[in-house]
């Protein structure tokens, strides 16, 4: 909210604003909420990357090989928007970045080249919330006085205290819905049982709550087309789709973690928990702070004990 008030307000003074985030679901979900805003560009880094570095008649080859195909994203990019720059110009005279602790040392220089003379930039960042870059090496790209937002204001408090709990991460001192539905931590000996799990559930919420298909995502730390997510043949039966952002009202949206990262839902299915992803509580922070209203856990037997409680009490 803070991103548009500062993107309306710089282009009512006739300035030229980029809008820039690392997630595209979440660059796309920005783009149409300011739609129809005169001189604001949004552009998730790598989309902004592509677009600059066609336009400076710059070849934009994205690698196949997997390996290749990091190093792309993380240096070759960054760089061929850089060298984009420096033959477009600048053109920008604000410059806000979401998701800014998921953003390399080398990509704020390549940002900083767009910006006109005497430009203004704004950075929001939670190194919680860090999927893609070491949060504790990470630094911001300039020096200033941050403003702490230490008020939680998407998810509850049972949702946000169970959420920091299993991200390790510091319980926020308010919470602007102090009450609501405690999350329930539902487990499974192995993820044949999670799929039975997970088809009860779904019946539940869509058939005697009567939630519409578009309130509910599920979410898990890998994706469900892989061939060890078994738990995901709980979904047979139930029309769903992998689009995050503007979906069928008849489908149930199903992705990754990361994918949803910067976004949200009333309700919030965390599936597919296993021992190894307990090796990234940044992830499971992530994927259970996506829920506004409802969160439901879907671990193995014997996953994070201390942390999620047995039976369906994970407050």
């Amino acid at each position: 909210m803070l991103a548009f008030t500062l993107a309306r307000a710089h282009a009512a003074q006739g300035k030229r604003m980029l809008l820039t985030c690392f997630n595209k679901a979440l660059a796309q979900w920005l783009a149409q909420s300011l739609h129809g805003v005169p001189g604001v560009d949004v552009f998730h880094f790598h989309d902004l990357a592509r677009v600059l570095s066609l336009e400076a008649g710059l070849k934009y080859d994205i690698p196949a090989d997997p390996q290749a195909l990091g190093a792309f994203f993380r240096d070759t990019s960054p760089e061929l928007l850089l060298t984009a720059a420096d033959s477009l110009g600048a053109r920008c005279d604000s410059l806000v970045v979401d998701e800014a602790a998921d953003f390399s040392p080398t990509w704020w220089v390549a940002l900083e080249a767009l910006g006109r003379s005497g430009f203004s930039w704004y950075c929001f960042y939670d190194r919680q919330q860090c999927l893609f870059q070491s949060g504790q090496s990470w630094e911001p790209p300039f020096q200033a006085e941050p403003m702490l937002l230490d008020a939680n204001l998407r998810n509850t408090r049972p949702i946000g205290e169970l959420a920091a709990r299993m991200g390790g991460c510091a319980q926020p001192p308010e919470f602007m819905v102090e009450m609501g539905e405690a999350p329930q931590v539902r487990r499974s000996a192995d993820f044949v049982g999670m799929a039975a799990q997970l088809k009860a559930l779904l019946r539940e919420l869509l058939g005697k709550q009567g939630l519409r298909p578009e309130q509910v995502v599920v979410l898990s730390p890998y994706k469900h087309t892989n061939a060890s997510s078994a738990w995901a043949t709980g979904l047979a039966g139930t029309p769903v789709t992998t689009d995050m952002l503007s979906p069928d009202a008849a489908l149930l949206r199903v992705g990754t973690v990361q994918g949803f990262k910067g976004l949200e839902a009333d309700v919030i299915i965390l599936a597919g928990l296993d021992e190894r992803s307990t090796r990234y509580p940044e992830t499971l922070y992530v994927g259970a702070s996506r829920a506004r209203a409802a969160l439901y856990v879907l671990a193995l037997d014997g996953v994070m004990p201390t942390v999620l409680p047995d039976g369906n009490n994970g407050h």
